[in-house]
């Protein structure tokens, strides 16, 4: 089944990369919850059957359970595993209503809640300082080497030999930053600043909006600028099972020509197999100071044609260009970077939020559980930067997620505080439980919906058509 190839070896790295975040989350809980003396009977990653675990010499029973989707703490106190429901504290003896999470003040209550989020930030803050510090990250110096034409770019006034310094009011120091700046702003004005002959230039210009189709075949709506940058025509990376891949292309190959033409910018490249699709294109390589001929079967694939009229079938050849330098940071200097980092992708995420509700970016993009095996193994696949990368940008979106204010997540119990902060009491038990209903519909149509695009995205209704008719 070619729409699932390779999807079983994601499995491995999904559950990895799942019971990592489901154990750094609740590990939160966990902490808070046991400083302010409450007793934790259960630390369960996963739901279900109990697959195996232990007893601490605290009594709380460390186990992993048969449904890997998840993963839960419950409390001395709690009725159901969700904290919606209190047990009945009138059996209770005094040193028991001391230990009890329900019996705890709201502050201490909401402390534990809100610290499984928070730990999940802090995790992917720390992830990235790693990886800012041991390997680094790519920096390519953010002058534009050619604008398009016709492109967004063109039409602002941006023109070659330009350094960008500024972009919707963020400074620039990378190129990089400016694509993950466009990309989330599909036709969207951006003040942008440049240093031209030596003086500053402020332009306004309105990225595009395309579908593209990364190495591993998903297609993105994304902004596009129209400006280049220089890379040489070396491969950093290649997609598994791609025609890169089945020819013998390897990270570091510099690529001399295709086809007997001369290829000197990463973009020629991708220019001269653009036009072949399902054609055996020869390769001319310099590995390890030799050069050798390769020969690829490129893979063919529908994408946008940019001058309208739909789509048109392009070659494609499975090969990510070698980034710029990389810059390596100090301890300090790669927490602030991770910070940063942070800030960034929570803004670009609730700013993706508000494009779905606003009609500007379509639904189709939400992705489920099916999904996000997809990409933790293709991230797996790229290496560990790559992945370790993909679970820091999961943890952070599950600390979003999980601060919604609906209840079933962490967000509706603190709404739930916040009521009861301001009334002086609890809601009554009937509005909770109202409040929990509701919540857990809208959770689980959340995941019939997302579950169904996956579904569709992998194609997986069109195999099985094509297997009745």
């Amino acid at each position: 089944m070619e729409i699932l190839a390779g999807f079983g070896q994601s499995i491995l790295a999904f559950l990895f990369l799942l019971t990592v975040l489901v154990f750094v989350h609740e590990m939160g809980h966990f902490l808070v919850a046991r400083r302010n003396d409450v007793r934790v009977e259960v630390f369960s990653i996963g739901f279900g059957p109990e697959i195996f675990g232990w007893t601490d010499r605290k009594g709380t029973r460390w186990k992993f359970s048969w449904i890997p989707l998840g993963g839960y703490v419950k409390m001395f106190g709690d009725s159901d595993v969700a904290s919606f429901g209190e047990a009945d504290a009138e059996g209770m003896t005094e040193e028991e209503r001391a230990r009890s999470f329900h019996e705890k003040r709201l502050g201490q209550r909401a402390a534990i809640v809100f610290a499984g989020p928070a730990i999940n930030y802090i995790f992917a803050v720390i992830v990235w300082a790693l990886l800012f510090a041991i390997v680094g990250e790519t920096f390519t110096p953010a002058e534009i080497s050619a604008v398009q034409p016709e492109s967004a770019a063109e039409r602002a006034g941006l023109k070659a030999g330009d350094m960008i310094v500024g972009v919707d009011g963020r400074e620039i120091q990378r190129f990089e930053d400016v694509q993950q700046i466009v990309r989330i702003n599909p036709e969207t004005p951006l003040e942008i600043v440049v240093l031209r002959d030596g003086r500053r230039v402020s332009v306004t210009a309105v990225p595009e909006v395309r579908d593209i189709t990364d190495g591993f075949g998903n297609v993105h709506r994304v902004g596009l600028l129209g400006v280049n940058h220089y890379l040489p025509p070396i491969v950093g990376s290649v997609a598994p099972g791609s025609a890169a891949a089945k020819a013998g292309l390897r990270p570091g190959d510099e690529v001399l020509g295709v086809d007997g033409k001369e290829v000197t910018r990463f973009g020629e490249l991708r220019d001269a197999v653009l036009g072949k699709p399902g054609e055996t294109v020869a390769i001319e390589i310099r590995r390890d100071g030799v050069v050798q001929i390769l020969h690829a079967t490129l893979s063919s694939v529908d994408a946008v044609n940019p001058d309208g009229g739909g789509l048109q079938t392009v070659g494609v050849l499975g090969v990510d260009p070698m980034g710029g330098d990389r810059n390596r940071y100090g301890v300090l200097g790669a927490t602030v970077r991770a910070v940063n980092e942070t800030v960034v992708v929570t803004g670009a995420t609730f700013k993706a939020i508000g494009q779905m509700f606003a009609g500007t970016r379509t639904t189709e993009e939400l992705g489920g559980p099916i999904k996000i095996a997809q990409m933790s193994g293709q991230m797996a696949q790229g290496g560990i930067y790559s992945f370790f990368w993909f679970m820091a940008f999961i943890s952070l979106n599950l600390c979003i997620i999980n601060l919604f204010p609906v209840p079933v997540l962490d967000g509706g119990h603190l709404l739930y505080y916040a009521i009861e902060g301001l009334r002086g009491k609890p809601l009554g038990q009937r509005a909770q439980e109202y409040g929990f209903r509701i919540g857990l519909a809208l959770v689980l149509s959340l995941m019939v919906f997302v579950t169904w695009n996956d579904l569709v995205n992998l194609r997986v209704f069109e195999f099985f058509k094509s297997l009745v008719f």
